[in-house]
């Protein structure tokens, strides 16, 4: 599937300096699409930095997986999957 501005990662933990905030991303998108190139096509509009954090829940596999965003010079995000809890 393809991410939706329509369902936007939400914003937990405001960061303090460059990055480390906390967001929360809820979809029935699988990890592999998640952590693809450029997924989440507005978040510099969201106001997520390089090196943020966000918990992806798959709400199909109830699996949620701690990954870390870092975006290009269009303010696409990438998330980078950094571990995975059952």
């Amino acid at each position: 599937m393809a991410y939706a501005t329509t369902n936007p990662p939400r914003l937990l933990v405001k960061s303090v300096g460059d990055s480390g905030g906390i967001w929360w991303y809820s979809s029935a998108d699988a990890i592999a699409d998640a952590d693809a190139t450029d997924y989440i096509t507005n978040a510099s509009d969201l106001g997520m930095k390089t090196g943020d954090c966000v918990f992806v829940y798959n709400t199909t596999g109830s699996l949620l997986t701690i990954t870390q965003v870092t975006l290009d010079a269009d303010g696409n995000g990438t998330l980078t999957a950094l571990t995975a809890v059952p």
